[in-house]
């Protein structure tokens, strides 16, 4: 299997090095210490040389560039307690890029959906309602639409490389998010806390890796004559 995938013309087997020593070194750290300095730090540096890969390998995407690098800033504002909702926020603003870049969609109705979760959060506002249950459906709605946009391409293009890597990276980031919501019911006394050290290990065991198959699911390196992969 492993001689398969250092076959493969689409691997580049020294970046799939790199990968793997980042994701056991910091599995290997949260096994022993969870949240522990080093791990965070091996996780931003792995976060962060995922933007490199893409912007080396498929500069021409530039919406899988600008996605993997606000992911990113997710990534950092998420690890502060404080910055959760903005975390959240940028995260939506990569997801809808990914669905942008999946669907091909006009500039107006991208823009179109920014002014929707602007209002839909004022109206949480007006209404006392708390912001983290208001952008966690539209949060949720953004990336199962990756899911299935993913899935149709991998559906149409079942040999193709960088729609499998789309599918299975789609399915992994859900997973994780599953784990992240677990976690959360868990804080809120919903769930028993007992669950708390293993979902917060598995969101990262998902999570990781699922960036790194959607860092190689261009769609425009690939498809260079299909801009849609729905068409």
């Amino acid at each position: 299997m492993f001689k398969k995938v250092m076959r493969n013309r689409y691997v580049d087997w020294r970046w799939l090095i790199v990968w793997i020593a980042i994701y056991a070194s910091f599995l290997i750290l949260d096994a022993f210490s969870q949240n522990s300095l080093g791990a965070t730090l091996i996780r931003f540096v792995g976060s962060f040389l995922l933007v490199v890969y893409v912007y080396q390998k498929f500069r021409p995407d530039t919406l899988l560039i600008l996605a993997l690098l606000f992911t990113f800033v997710a990534d950092v504002f998420l690890i502060w307690p404080t910055c959760q909702i903005p975390g959240v926020y940028t995260l939506c603003f990569a997801l809808f890029l990914h669905i942008a870049r999946f669907t091909k969609i006009k500039l107006t109705t991208f823009v179109g959906l920014l002014l929707v979760v602007a209002l839909l959060s004022a109206a949480s506002i007006v209404l006392g309602v708390p912001t983290i249950y208001a952008i966690t459906p539209i949060y949720a709605t953004a990336l199962i639409s990756n899911l299935i946009l993913a899935f149709l391409w991998y559906r149409r293009d079942r040999h193709n490389f960088h729609a499998r890597c789309a599918f299975y990276g789609f399915v992994l980031f859900v997973a994780c998010d599953i784990c992240v919501g677990l976690r959360f019911l868990a804080m809120e006394n919903v769930l028993s806390t007992a669950i708390i050290p293993l979902v917060s290990y598995l969101v990262w065991l998902f999570y990781y890796p699922s960036q790194v198959l959607i860092a190689n699911s261009s769609n425009v390196t690939v498809h260079k004559n299909k801009t849609n992969v729905l068409s």
